[in-house]
């Protein structure tokens, strides 16, 4: 009974030692110094979705009115299609102030090739068919990063906190000067050009704002982030031997950002 009743003891004993610890480490602050960091760097990974925006011109207007004698090669529907890159950065961020900070993240966002718009003509007005073009962009923002105060967080102490980004970005397209393809479903032929010139410009500027919340573990900060980017530069290109863009007004290049942010 003695040997049983140790027995008893030296386990509850070991419990509470494990209960103590545990307690413990939910009480330890991970990273207590790193808001006293001047700047500090990592690296990014993530997905973004694209799509154009674009005004439909009033060449465009006048080739579906019903009196109409354009030819008929006109453009009688056009709509944006969206694409799915994937993005590999870097990122640097520069504290100003506690609660204000300056970040660039620049990013390479892979995609090969893409459809970028859907279209029909009046000659063939039920084969939709797509403009095909090439894609790999450099990716450049810099914003400014407002950032709250350490909170608590799944048990633990000065876990997280959240932030707000506000600021711009340039693009570089490093395929833009890539013809482009018309696409169509197997069962139909294009009575168009099979292959077209550069048709969007290479260069991009841009207004961004993003939210994200930030996790300080052990050894590193694991960010989560959805960023909302905003064209604001005219990217289609006039060719009048192939008028395709040119049922277009204007096309701006609009983003969403989902990115995880890995920091030391």
């Amino acid at each position: 009974m003695q040997y049983l009743l140790r027995n008893k003891i030296s386990y509850l004993l070991i419990g509470l030692c494990i209960s103590s610890a545990a307690l413990a480490q939910r009480d330890e602050v991970f990273q207590p110094d790193h808001d006293d960091l001047p700047y500090y760097f990592g690296m990014s990974i993530g997905f973004s979705n694209n799509y154009l925006a674009f005004n439909r011109a009033n060449r465009f207007l006048a080739s579906v009115s019903p009196s109409s004698t354009v030819d008929p090669y006109s453009i009688v529907e056009i709509n944006p299609i969206n694409n799915l890159y994937y993005n590999l950065g870097l990122v640097g961020t520069l504290r100003l102030t506690k609660h204000v900070l300056l970040r660039a993240n620049p990013t390479l966002l892979i995609i090969g090739t893409k459809n970028v718009i859907d279209f029909k003509i009046k000659q063939t007005p039920t084969l939709s068919q797509k403009l095909n073009v090439s894609s790999s962009i450099i990716h450049l923002p810099v914003a400014f990063k407002f950032q709250s105060d350490r909170y608590n967080g799944f048990r633990y102490a000065n876990l997280m906190r959240h932030y707000l980004l506000v600021g711009g970005k340039f693009d570089f397209d490093l395929a833009s000067n890539k013809a482009g393809k018309i696409t169509t479903p197997s069962t139909g032929i294009s009575v168009l050009p099979n292959t077209y010139p550069s048709v969007l410009s290479g260069t991009d500027m841009g207004a961004e704002i993003g939210v994200g919340l930030s996790f300080y573990l052990r050894y590193a900060t694991i960010s989560p982030e959805v960023k909302f980017s905003y064209g604001l530069k005219d990217l289609h290109r006039l060719n009048s031997t192939y008028p395709l863009m040119n049922n277009l007004d204007k096309a701006t290049s609009n983003f969403v950002y989902f990115t995880i942010h890995i920091e030391n």
